[in-house]
């Protein structure tokens, strides 16, 4: 008897699976990115806004103000700060403080800890300052007082 000759088995692939398999790689990449964006170091990395938000800041840098705030009838309020953008930069350890700041930061006074109301003036501003006005008072009740959005020229 003669030998068998084996055919080949050709294997066709059609377009339908190659979708299914492209379809399931970008599932997994959108999982995979979302899971790594939920750490701040790599997050830098993967997000193009922070990359752009950084160009911004470093832009904003070179334009600097100066704001003077002073406690009025005290000679000093040791626990009330300053807050720039949330975070506390100076407390009133003198009766007047001058502080730096950069254009869209959010100036407020924290009085949260202090036992009777206090009177906060802004007193002097650099010439590139526009907000806050000159003649700014604000009064901080055991609360958090916003002065304003800082704007420069």
């Amino acid at each position: 008897m003669g030998k068998r000759v084996k055919r080949k088995k050709y294997r066709y692939i059609d377009s339908e699976s190659i979708l299914v398999v492209l379809i399931i790689l970008g599932l997994l990449s959108i999982a995979i990115t979302q899971l790594l964006m939920t750490n701040d170091d790599i997050r830098v990395f993967l997000s193009s806004t922070q990359r752009l938000e950084g160009i911004n800041l470093n832009s904003n840098l070179s334009q600097e103000g100066k704001v003077t705030i002073e406690v009025v009838e005290k000679d000093k309020a040791l626990n009330s700060f300053v807050l720039l953008n949330g975070e506390p930069v100076a407390n009133f350890f003198t009766k007047s403080i001058t502080i730096t700041v950069r254009p869209n930061q959010i100036l407020e006074i924290d009085g949260t800890r202090e036992k009777e109301p206090l009177h906060f003036k802004v007193v002097a501003i650099s010439e590139n300052v526009i907000e806050p006005q000159n003649t700014t008072v604000v009064k901080v009740e055991k609360n958090i007082q916003k002065i304003c959005m800082v704007r420069l020229k």
